[in-house]
């Protein structure tokens, strides 16, 4: 008898591996930030990206291309704050998109600052020194409507209380709310300027009206458009739209002194800026983009040619992120360095029409400067600056002091 086979003997089971510290799987809170931080820095980068190109395209396109009027309309402060902002915000994101973000920001601000942002750096160094006796007070105001808002007793009580050699004054006229580029009418008053100053001559043309101490030997309405076509809008209202420089030479003692007041058209009315209305944008903005091109190109001529002293002054519709300036530039000095303050603006949104967006625009403070002086033909100015209208005018007084 064969021996028994032996049964198999069972399998043993493996022993467990050694238990061991596993990596911490991130909880749902860490991969919800890790998931906001990435899509934040994308969105960071997205904004940089795009103000860098808008900022840009405004430079190159500048005084270039009639719809550049609407890219030139953001306030200077903001050409800077935007990017100084986004700055701030890309050293917050993570990964590669951390240097991407923070340099495109960088980039968008180094443009701002070297393209117009309105910083009068010689302000912050500038000795300003005494101002020579018998220097000549010049003054430059955008009166709104002939104080309008305000009233004309308060406007005038505001010119005697700041008495000048010379007065240039814009928008000298009578508006009429809602009638658009037709609510304009002249303002016949010229006894009543006699009244209230006296010993003074005065030049007017449009809504331009320049007063002096000094006898008037000349006034000229620099690049006034021939007589109207047949068809075209003629009497005041040509007068108001297309003559927007008016030059005056004065006899100061033996010399001749040219005041040029100036109110540049206007790149947009607030009025037309509806774009899902059916108004003809583009060739509104053409037609503005033109005049704007003839006034200052025709100011630009008669000042190269004037050889007597000049101040060149007024409202110009005109910020300094804007290339418009430019070629007055070249044969006039810009007075900014001569002011006192860092920032220098002059403008704030105050209409009086009364506009649906009115709460939104009308703002305490100018975020604008729109208003500028120049001197030329060695005429020199010791003080410049902007003095507040007291609610009489969205526009701050440019307040000057002359030697020719």
């Amino acid at each position: 008898m064969t021996a028994a086979t032996a049964p198999p003997a069972d399998p043993v089971a493996p022993e467990p591996p050694e238990a061991g510290p596993r990596p911490e799987e991130p909880g749902r809170v860490r991969r919800t930030a890790r998931l906001l931080r990435l899509w934040y820095g994308r969105l960071v980068l997205g904004v940089a990206v795009l103000w860098l190109f808008y900022a840009t395209a405004r430079v190159l396109l500048s005084d270039r291309w009639h719809w550049s009027l609407a890219l030139d309309a953001v306030p200077p402060l903001l050409l800077l704050g935007v990017p100084a902002v986004l700055l701030a915000a890309g050293a917050a994101a993570c990964g590669r998109r951390r240097p991407l973000a923070t340099c495109t920001a960088a980039l968008a601000l180094v443009l701002a600052l070297t393209t117009g942002s309105g910083l009068n750096w010689p302000a912050l160094w500038r000795d300003q020194g005494p101002v020579p006796s018998g220097a000549l007070r010049v003054v430059s105001l955008n009166t709104q409507y002939w104080g309008k808002a305000a009233g004309t007793d308060r406007l005038l009580a505001y010119l005697r209380a700041h008495p000048a050699d010379v007065y240039l004054l814009q928008e000298h006229v009578a508006w009429t709310p809602g009638l658009g580029e037709d609510g304009y009418t002249r303002l016949d008053d010229d006894e009543a300027l006699r009244r209230e100053f006296p010993g003074h001559h005065f030049a007017r043309r449009g809504e331009l009206l320049t007063l002096s101490r000094f006898p008037i030997v000349a006034q000229t309405s620099v690049g006034a458009p021939p007589p109207a076509a047949p068809g075209q809008r003629d009497g005041f209202g040509r007068e108001f739209l297309r003559e927007k420089v008016l030059r005056t030479d004065l006899a100061v003692g033996d010399r001749v002194f040219s005041t040029y007041n100036v109110h540049i058209t206007v790149p947009m009315a607030m009025d037309n800026l509806n774009p899902f209305s059916a108004f003809d944008h583009d060739t509104y903005f053409r037609r503005k983009f033109a005049w704007r091109q003839e006034e200052l190109r025709s100011l630009q001529r008669d000042v190269a040619a004037n050889p007597h002293p000049s101040v060149i002054a007024g409202d110009f519709n005109t910020t300094a992120s804007m290339r418009s300036l430019d070629g007055l530039r070249e044969v006039a000095t810009d007075l900014t360095p001569v002011s006192a303050e860092f920032l220098p603006l002059s403008w704030k949104y105050a209409s009086p029409g009364e506009f649906d967006f009115d709460s939104v625009l009308d703002r305490p403070l100018p975020f604008f400067r729109l208003d500028w002086a120049f001197t030329a033909g060695g005429a020199k100015a010791h003080r410049y600056a902007f003095v507040p209208a007291d609610g009489l005018s969205e526009h701050r007084m440019q307040d000057l002091r002359i030697t020719l």
